[in-house]
């Protein structure tokens, strides 16, 4: 991940200075500090006669691969308007959310996911944006899954039916 050099605020080269127990990019000129936040995204399981939704990705990372309906949270953005409105830009479907799965995140990666089930409330399943294909699995017979929390996801959603 990119680290800043000069500071947003003065514009002077930024140094390194541990602050709350970790290092961090700090401007000795005006004392501005640079906290790195996380990138949130959510991510969306969404359930017809028995089988789970997946789309093949087009985009990287992970192109070709079978993952969830996803995406980033724009800033601004009400997370659940975001979900709902990945899964109709990747699926064509309409969905109504119908419960936060869970929340997933690692050490050091930058991305805190924010995992939702769904269901179809209209719409014609089919491969939109950034996606090669759209794809109906049975829960217990899924392609191989590219991303760490993936494991987890599927633990997590076998537990709740």
């Amino acid at each position: 991940m990119h680290k800043p050099t000069f500071c947003q605020q003065c514009s002077q080269e930024l140094s390194n200075k541990k602050i709350d127990h970790k290092e961090r990019p700090y401007c000795n000129s005006c004392g501005f500090i640079v906290f790195r936040d996380p990138k949130v995204a959510v991510v969306v399981l969404i359930q017809i006669k028995n089988k789970l939704v997946l789309v093949k990705r087009d985009i990287n990372p992970y192109i070709g691969h079978w993952s969830f309906p996803s995406g980033y949270v724009d800033r601004s953005e009400k997370v659940e308007n975001e979900a709902v409105r990945e899964v109709k830009e990747e699926t064509g479907l309409d969905v109504e959310l119908v419960k936060l799965l869970g929340v997933y995140s690692q050490n050091d990666n930058p991305v805190i996911l924010i995992v939702y089930t769904a269901k179809m409330t209209g719409g014609k399943l089919e491969a939109l944006d950034e996606v090669q294909e759209v794809g109906l699995f049975p829960v217990n017979n899924l392609p191989e899954l590219p991303f760490p929390n993936d494991p987890q996801i599927i633990a997590d959603y076998r537990a709740s039916l």
